[in-house]
């Protein structure tokens, strides 16, 4: 069996083997790659963080195992930069986190734009932001943007609520159970949760302001799902 797909995690194994999660348009794959740690492995290359390779399958009584592997687009660029391997990581845990495993593969057209966009040097935090809103969707913990989430206006908004996810408007909000915002800030918050991948370099944001949504939404995570995001303390320094 031959697919073409983008490295999504590589998990060591046994001494030198590893367990492989790959992804393309259509499909999540998950195979052993063996002997592929050792320094003269020839496919080690193929499977190098954000490499879009070409694989060859067999399959064995214990699952799938990696033939051959040869690169297709080896974005090396990122990998010789802190924020690409940071980057990588950050997108590698989010999606393994918040996705089954059969449905890695709705992530590959987020993160294969994101690549394109990172080796072209658009803002890192941007599209931090921009994909962890994108997650949030895709795994049914997406924030109510549409009104406040009370009482269904939806103008006069000026707080967002990060214990279940949504916006509240002027009448509503406590002033216990939220955090005001800025209009701006507000705006920035729908718009990650509505773009497309073709327009995530539409628009880049604010260092600061992306610090605080990555907070926000790292606060509403801590409070609904029973795991953190590791790679967000290094995305955040």
């Amino acid at each position: 069996m031959e697919i073409d797909g983008l490295v999504l995690r590589l998990n060591p194994f046994r001494d030198y083997d590893a367990m492989v999660n790959v992804i393309n348009e259509r499909s999540s794959f998950s195979f052993l790659a063996r002997g592929v740690r050792k320094i003269h492995s020839k496919n080690s290359f193929s499977l190098l963080p954000f490499a879009e390779s070409h694989f060859d399958i067999m399959k064995t009584k214990d699952g799938l195992s990696l033939k051959t592997g040869n690169v297709v687009n080896s974005h090396s660029k990122l990998r010789e930069s802190y924020q690409g391997l940071l980057m990588f990581d950050f997108l590698s845990e989010v999606t393994i986190k918040f996705l089954p495993e059969k449905e890695l593969y709705k992530a590959y057209k987020p993160i294969k734009r994101i690549v394109e966009l990172l080796e072209q040097g658009f803002d890192h935090y941007t599209l931090a932001i921009i994909y962890l809103a994108f997650i949030l969707n895709e795994s049914g913990y997406g924030w109510n943007i549409k009104g406040c989430q009370k009482c269904g206006q939806k103008d006069d908004i000026v707080a967002v609520n990060t214990s279940t996810g949504g916006f509240i408007c002027r009448n509503c909000f406590d002033g216990q159970n939220g955090a005001k915002l800025s209009p701006r800030l507000l705006k920035i918050i729908r718009y990650i949760f509505m773009v497309q991948p073709e327009l995530y370099d539409h628009i880049s944001f604010e260092k600061d302001e992306c610090l605080v949504i990555l907070s926000l939404l790292e606060e509403f995570i801590l409070g609904t799902v029973e795991f953190s995001i590791n790679s967000l303390k290094l995305l955040q320094n």
